[in-house]
């Protein structure tokens, strides 16, 4: 049996659901109401995956634009990244490729996968994100680095689609720690 210890770093606009999203995967329950972020907070999970042990250390960065700068810190010897936007917010989508260029200026090229956070509200906004919408970006990303970026629908409030983007994340370190 393998175990490694693996930095994640959850990414993405003020209130699109990360930190929720990270207290679900913890074991805990969704709270009500929004509380930010500030700086970041950090949590850990043993994982399994197949045969292996994988200790997600998750490093829940504030989304604030205020918190830029002291972000850049935070992903030194990150093993892989979780981008979180809000379905219902298209600024949130929109602003993905900023998250991603962060993520890349501050860390070298590292397993992503892409979260479509919040698809319970979608109906209630005239201007939500399609499924469509997530795919295209996430290719677009996959073509642009190279690598296969998974994309995700998830509602942390309602706890669905929340261990299986942590599943994949794991999958692909561990494989790429095999090579």
């Amino acid at each position: 049996m393998v175990s490694i210890t693996s930095k994640i770093v959850m990414c993405g606009d003020y209130a699109v659901g990360k930190t929720t999203f990270v207290q679900v995967f913890l074991g805990g329950g969704a709270e009500n109401g929004y509380r930010a972020t500030i700086g970041v907070d950090i949590g850990k999970k043993v994982f399994e995956i197949g045969v292996h042990k994988i200790v997600f250390q998750i490093w829940d960065l504030s989304g604030q634009q205020s918190f830029k700068m002291i972000r850049r810190q935070f992903y030194n010897r990150t093993g892989g990244a979780i981008l979180v936007y809000d379905v219902s917010r298209r600024e949130t989508y929109q602003n993905m490729i900023q998250w991603k260029n962060e993520l890349f200026q501050n860390a070298e090229v590292i397993p992503i996968v892409l979260i479509a956070n919040k698809i319970d509200l979608r109906e209630t906004s005239e201007d939500f994100v399609s499924i469509k919408e997530g795919e295209t970006l996430a290719n677009s990303i996959s073509e642009e680095i190279d690598q296969e970026i998974p994309y995700f629908e998830a509602s942390a409030i309602q706890q669905k689609n929340i261990s299986e983007p942590f599943r994949t994340l794991g999958k692909t370190i561990l494989s790429r720690l095999e090579k």
